[in-house]
């Protein structure tokens, strides 16, 4: 899937119901999120976030953060209350005008909708704190490349980088599936398909070596991390910029 057509379904998701296209629980689909009780799950992400980095001695605190694919704002208002700025940056403008119509949830955030495929938008080494969740799953992989290598340049030296990521499939067939979504993409071609998640994975030993060798950050630490559901091994991981 490309970013054009990532774009165009999640703003067909996020028309027909945002908050379930940010965190998709099956019994919340079709408008039956509480508000209140959808922002708190982002903060009791965030503090889960914030518990299991302190027991490594990786702490959340500086200036800036940043929420790749922030959506409505669900995790970026909680890292706001952690940072002095905070920016959430996603590639849907209805995601990004719900965030904003949130902003009172938060403390000095600003986001930015970005549809390129680099993040010029954010300038060099001016991030302590980058994160991203249930987000890199549905951009095809040579997108996360670059996003990755993109998140390194911002990135302050000694700044942390995390992010959860699928690893390999565990259930099913990776090539019905693979199937399955370029039939999807050929019925939306014709105007006759729905909006669709496109879920993509990138090895572990994979991405632990791209982003140390190509986007010269160190890995940390990594946690088995089922956010992208029983069918798929998915895992949290940490990586910082070193100090020159």
């Amino acid at each position: 899937m490309n970013l054009s057509r990532l774009q165009k379904n999640f703003e067909s998701l996020a028309a027909e119901d945002p908050l379930w296209t940010v965190l998709s629980d099956k019994s919340k689909r079709g408008g039956k999120w509480d508000p209140k009780e959808f922002f708190q799950s982002g903060e009791d992400c965030i503090r889960g976030l914030q518990e299991r980095l302190e027991r490594i001695g990786v702490y959340m605190t500086g200036g800036t953060a940043l929420d790749f694919g922030c959506g409505v704002g669900r995790l970026t208002f909680p890292l706001s209350r952690r940072f002095e700025r905070t920016i959430g940056i996603d590639i849907s403008a209805s995601m990004i005008e719900g965030a904003k119509l949130n902003s009172h949830r938060g403390h000095n955030c600003k986001f930015i909708l970005n549809t390129d495929e680099n993040l010029s938008c954010i300038e060099t080494e001016s991030i302590d704190f980058a994160h991203s969740d249930i987000v890199f799953q549905h951009i095809a992989p040579r997108y996360s490349k670059h996003y990755f290598l993109e998140i390194a340049r911002v990135m302050n030296p000694g700044g942390v980088f995390v992010f959860q990521l699928p690893s390999h499939l565990l259930r099913g067939s990776p090539f019905r599936k693979r199937l399955s979504y370029t039939l999807k993409a050929f019925l939306q071609k014709f105007g006759i398909g729905k909006a669709y998640f496109d879920m993509n994975a990138i090895p572990r030993k994979t991405i632990i070596s791209y982003l140390e060798q190509q986007a010269g950050l160190t890995h940390i630490r990594d946690w088995d991390y089922p956010a992208a559901g029983p069918n798929w091994q998915s895992y949290l991981y940490a990586f910082q910029k070193p100090i020159q």
